[in-house]
């Protein structure tokens, strides 16, 4: 329970404490809402009545009474306020709307020609959030904010992309540039963080401290819980576990460095991988890109196709390895796998356990469960999605 208070200045902090025990504790008195935050009933009273007033939480009807007067229920009003969630990648936009419960009430994936630049990402996010406003009937003043997950390396203190190697981006700021176009408050963070979020919030992290999420995609990266908390390092870039060198490993990463998990576990890799193989065809995937040959790939290693199994299996491998140094050095509960991952998870889950199982410590991995993601492609843009809703309960 974050600390509360009474003074003035604790006015905001003590809203949202509040209003998450109302979130996390649907049908909630007054009354219980005292005792559990330790402010007086004039307090709560007040509180209460503001979030009325602006429509964040309704009245229920009443509850049991352990003697006089029935207390009214509290919970949280779902069609109040939305938040939106931009997960840009290679050659594909993801966007989300939901609403302060975090339900989702629209997605679609827009697919892209070509990789885009900066300037191109602004101007298509305006141009599909401006759609979505009128198409939806959303009315401006009920848009908490706007959250944007990029699969780069992002500076927390000026919000700049330091390096998106995958898109092609250097150095590049693009969150002021949005808040002008959206005219509303816009967050910009690392896709795999934006993946943790969603699973901390709504999937199988709920109630867990010390997680990590590492997502398969184009490239690899990881968002990292720690008590409760996103670990970020002192400048933002924990979780880049993409570029943790592995044994064995001679290949270049688009980085620039030699040796690094992305090179042989992504899925731009392995796909690589299968086009130098003689299963590939140019007659036979004429026309198909990446994510068809990948999906194809898929297919052909469930049919037993023994080529296309063992470039899985040796990224599996490669994965099962580097999590397991992530085991011996952040002792989490759960690792979750995630995005691409979930569509081939079935034929490689065992292989990655068994080898984080042999190169971590015993008890730690013991202690460890290595699982797949409940969601899929939209993680990053859900977890995007929520980063506003979260500012709105106190995180």
């Amino acid at each position: 329970m974050r600390k509360t208070g009474n003074n003035q200045y604790l006015k905001k902090m003590n809203q949202s404490t509040v209003l998450e025990l109302i979130r996390t504790n649907e049908g909630i008195s007054r009354i219980e809402l005292a005792e559990k935050t330790g402010l007086s009933a004039t307090a709560i009273s007040a509180i209460v009545k503001s979030l009325l007033k602006d429509r964040y939480i309704e009245e229920i009807g009443e509850g049991k009474s352990s003697g006089g007067r029935k207390p009214t229920m509290l919970k949280i009003k779902p069609d109040s306020y939305y938040s939106f969630g931009f997960d840009v990648d290679v050659k594909f936009i993801y966007t989300i709307l939901v609403d302060i419960t975090g339900k989702v009430i629209y997605e679609k994936k827009y697919e892209t020609d070509s990789v885009l630049g900066p300037d191109e990402t602004v101007d298509r996010i305006s141009d599909i959030y401006s759609s979505m406003i009128q198409n939806l009937k959303i009315r401006p003043e009920c848009v908490l904010g706007v959250g944007l997950s990029i699969p780069g390396l992002i500076d927390i203190h000026t919000k700049k992309i330091i390096l998106a190697p995958n898109m092609g981006w250097n150095d590049v700021s693009i969150q002021d540039k949005l808040r002008e176009k959206l005219s509303t408050t816009v967050y910009i963070e690392n896709e795999s963080m934006c993946s943790a979020i969603c699973e901390s919030w709504l999937g199988i992290c709920r109630g867990t401290e010390d997680f990590i999420c590492i997502n398969i995609e184009s490239g690899i990266g990881s968002g990292i819980f720690v008590r409760g908390m996103i670990y970020r390092g002192s400048t933002g870039s924990a979780g880049e576990v993409g570029h943790i060198p592995v044994p064995g490993n001679a290949l270049r990463c688009k980085c620039g460095k030699k040796g690094c998990l992305e090179a042989v576990a992504s899925v731009n890799a392995m796909v690589a991988k299968y086009r130098e193989s003689s299963e590939f065809s140019e007659d036979s995937m004429s026309g198909m890109d990446d994510g068809d040959i990948f999906g194809h790939m898929i297919n052909n290693a469930r049919n037993g196709e023994i080529h296309s199994l063992r470039i899985f299996q040796d990224a599996a491998v490669s994965l099962g390895q580097v999590i397991g140094y992530l085991i011996n050095a952040f002792n989490p509960q759960q690792i979750v796998l995630g995005k691409k991952f979930t569509q081939f998870s079935d034929l490689v889950l065992e292989i990655i356990r068994y080898e984080a199982s042999r190169t971590a410590l015993t008890y730690p991995a013991h202690n460890c469960r290595i699982l797949a993601s409940s969601f899929g492609e939209n993680s990053s843009a859900l977890g995007a999605a929520i980063i506003p809703v979260r500012k709105l309960f106190g995180y």
